[in-house]
């Protein structure tokens, strides 16, 4: 028997529409994944 998936969204990329897009469905109460491939640019922008 598998494990429950507890996250309603996934969202890849961690620049400023991934982390706006996070932050948008959280304050809707959904829990949110948010993958990225460097941690220190979340949410830069160009």
């Amino acid at each position: 028997m598998s494990k429950p998936n507890n996250i309603d969204i996934i969202i890849v990329g961690g620049g400023h529409a991934g982390v706006e897009a996070a932050l948008a469905a959280a304050r809707i109460n959904c829990r949110v994944l948010l993958i990225t491939m460097n941690s220190h640019t979340i949410g830069r922008m160009s």
